[in-house]
């Protein structure tokens, strides 16, 4: 088997520098090169949706247990349980939103470093 039979389907030209800031490797990584039906299946692993999404069930599952519970203890349990799940998974929620929002794409890291000249031979 020829090496362009199998790697033809896989492999692109190098992305040139009408792309944008991004440069070296980063410039792969870019969501606009994915179809859109990958795009939504890339934002679906990420965790911060899953994360609003699970505690947004437990709550509304929690709030229609509470209307239609008949008193036992296992039940209450379960309401006290799907109010903690809950209140948890939204929290973790707005955690990751806040450091999210602290982020921002146009800060560079900071260098503290400090560039002296030498004033003395490393050899003395």
């Amino acid at each position: 088997m020829e090496n362009g039979a199998v790697y033809s389907p896989t492999t692109e030209a190098a992305p040139g520098t009408g792309r944008g800031a991004r440069s070296g490797l980063a410039a792969y990584f870019v969501l606009g090169r994915l179809p859109w039906h990958r795009r939504i299946l890339k934002g679906l692993q990420l965790d911060f949706y899953i994360t609003l999404g699970t505690g947004c069930v437990f709550l509304l599952a929690s709030i229609i247990f509470v209307s239609t519970h008949s008193g036992t203890s296992a039940e209450i349990a379960a309401i006290v349980f799907g109010f903690l799940a809950s209140s948890m998974f939204l929290l973790d929620f707005v955690v990751m939103l806040c450091e999210k929002l602290r982020e921002s794409p146009l800060r560079k890291p900071e260098n503290n470093a400090k560039v002296e000249a030498l004033t003395e031979p490393l050899n003395a």
